[in-house]
This record gives C-alpha cells, sequence and structure tokens, in this order.
C-alpha cells in the first residue's frame, strides 16, 4: 500500500468518526436546542475575554516554542517565530491532520534555516511540556475536587496521564534509554527513514545539555496552559453558566484530558471527541447535554477565529527567503 493510499483511507477514518460522534450527539434535535439555548443565553463579554486569553496564550506558547529553538541553535526574531506559531494555528484548525500546523512550522523553518532535526525536536518538546504542565494542574484540580466526583472512573486516568509523562522527561535524560531507542532504530529498513529519526533523536538528547532552557520552557507552558483552559472557562460564563454551577477548579481537571484525548490522531482536529467529551464531563456537574456541547463548540470556535491570525499571516508574508541571506540587521531584530 502506497503512503498516499494510506494517508487517504487514514483521513477517510477520522472523518467517520468525527461524523458518528458528532450525529450521536446532536441527534434528536439537539443541534437546534444546542442554538436556541446559545443564543438566549449568549453574553459578549466573556466570549471577548475568551479570544484574548487564546491570543496571548498563542503569544506566550510562540516565546516557549522559541526558546526550545534556541536550545537546538535555530535563532530566527521572535517575531518570526510569532508569525511561524500563528500560522502553524491556522493550519491545525484547517487541515484534517492533528498536527498538520506542526508540519507546516517545520516545514517553513527547515526552508529558513535548513535545520529540520532541531525544528522537530523543538516541536516534539513544546508539545510535551504543555501535556506535562495539563497533567499536573489536572491531578492537582483532581485532589482539589475529590471529593466532589467519589469514585468517577476518569479520576483514575490522572496518575497515569502525570507519570506518562514524568517518565518521558526522564527518558530524555537517560544515556540507556539512547542506546536502547538507536538499537531501535537500526532495524528499521528503509535508510532515509532511519537517518531522519536518528537525526531527530539526536537532536532531542541534545536538550540533556540544555537543562536551563528546558526548564524555562516548561515554566513557560504555565501561563500557556492557565490562559487556555481558561478559554473554556470563559465560553461557560459567555452562556450564563456562572462559578457557582462551574467552579473554575472543575475546567482545571476537565480541559487537560480532553486536550489529551484530542491529540490522540483519531479524529478530524478534535471534532466530535471535543464535544462528547465536554457533554460527559460538564454532565457530571449537572449542565444539560445541550450547554454542554455550547461550551465546547464555542470554545473551539474562539480557537478558529483567532487562528485565522495565522492565515492573515500566511497570505500577506512576503516572499520566502532563508534566514542566511538576510543582511545581519534583519537577523537580529
Amino acid at each position: 500500500m502506497t503512503e498516499p493510499v494510506k494517508r487517504i483511507i487514514s483521513t477517510a477514518i477520522k472523518v467517520i468518526v468525527s461524523a458518528a460522534l458528532l450525529y450521536w450527539l446532536l441527534r434528536g434535535g439537539m443541534l437546534q436546542r444546542a442554538v436556541e439555548e446559545t443564543r438566549d443565553r449568549f453574553h459578549a463579554g466573556p466570549f471577548l475575554l475568551g479570544l484574548a486569553a487564546f491570543a496571548l496564550s498563542n503569544v506566550f506558547g510562540s516565546m516557549q516554542w522559541n526558546l526550545l529553538l534556541r536550545a537546538q541553535g535555530i535563532h530566527i526574531p521572535f517575531r518570526r517565530a510569532l508569525s511561524l506559531y500563528f500560522v502553524g494555528l491556522f493550519f491545525s484548525n484547517f487541515l484534517p491532520a492533528n498536527l498538520g500546523g506542526d508540519v507546516v512550522k517545520v516545514v517553513d523553518l527547515h526552508r529558513d534555516t535548513g535545520k529540520g532535526s532541531g525544528a522537530v525536536a523543538a516541536t516534539l518538546m513544546d508539545r510535551g511540556a504543555g501535556l506535562a504542565i495539563l497533567a499536573l494542574m489536572a491531578t492537582v484540580a483532581g485532589l482539589i475536587s475529590r471529593e466532589a466526583f467519589g469514585a468517577e472512573p476518569f479520576l483514575l486516568l490522572l496518575p497515569g496521564f502525570l507519570l506518562f509523562f514524568l517518565a518521558g522527561g526522564a527518558a530524555i535524560m537517560s544515556n540507556r534509554v539512547v542506546k536502547l531507542l538507536q538499537k531501535t532504530m537500526a532495524i528499521i529498513p528503509f535508510q532515509a527513514v532511519r537517518n531522519a529519526a536518528d537525526s531527530v533523536l539526536t537532536a532531542l538528547f541534545q536538550f540533556r545539555s540544555r537543562k536551563r532552557a528546558l526548564l524555562l520552557a516548561v515554566l513557560m507552558a504555565i501561563p500557556v496552559q492557565t490562559l487556555r483552559v481558561l478559554v473554556h472557562l470563559f465560553a461557560a460564563r459567555s452562556i450564563g453558566i456562572d462559578a457557582a454551577a462551574a467552579p473554575a477548579v472543575y475546567f482545571f481537571l476537565f480541559i487537560p484530558i480532553v486536550a489529551v484525548f484530542i491529540a490522540l490522531p483519531i479524529s478530524i482536529n478534535g471534532l466530535g471527541v471535543r464535544e462528547g467529551l465536554g457533554v460527559y464531563f460538564y454532565g457530571l456537574i449537572g449542565i444539560g447535554d445541550e450547554l454542554a456541547f455550547s461550551i465546547s463548540f464555542l470554545a473551539y470556535l474562539i480557537g478558529v477565529v483567532v487562528s485565522l491570525i495565522g492565515g492573515l499571516v500566511f497570505v500577506f508574508r512576503p516572499t520566502r527567503r532563508r534566514m542566511a541571506d538576510l543582511p545581519p540587521e534583519a537577523e537580529s531584530s
């Protein structure tokens, strides 16, 4: 089976999963009821705060990503990192692959700098740091609110998520893991794939000697992910769900779990998965299916609206040139 055929089949499966989940959620006229309730209860103020929070999170996110790029020896102006970050955000929302935006960023950086492996390593670390902080947030929020949920099965996921990301961080620092992965890659039959994987692995393990940059990136992930959780809180507040009905701590418990499942390559940009988990989690605190669906969809809509900035940047950016060809004053700007 050729690679294009595999991609077509993979995309078709994701479309089917998203469509099936959305159909199951919206059957029986729920979509119409959700639209009517959202229209009747909508307040623009919290929604605008959600837009501002998500935009600011991506400014901080581009700072985090640029910090990791510099640790890989990729030095680009912050405004370039910011524009690439927003362009990646745009394509993440409008390409069927969950990581489509990351691919666009890496390809652009490779064209600019010729350092594709370092760009991949920095982007993977950026993702990993964000998910690790989300897992930590969810674990703390779960401890705070454990009495409210009793023995709900989803609470059992939290230690596993946290341990998984802590183990991943420890693996980056382990020489044994390096040797094991190198032996594993040696059995890859295709030389080009083996060489590419080895280059990315080598770049990843360079972070072992750049612990300060790694620590700063993890710390930077705290405001990034906090703001992204707050987007969902503002979405809820925009349709009249106040702190009495949905305390802020619950969002720091629910949204990290949703984010982990959205990151799995099983749907089109998380459509259906996001809304389905939202209906489940918000239902636990007494919010009806229609409003639960609306919270998740409004949060997604906030992300789409902000990502249009990246679309504008992509359309109106100047003709790409390699960073090596830029004059020194442009390189240092």
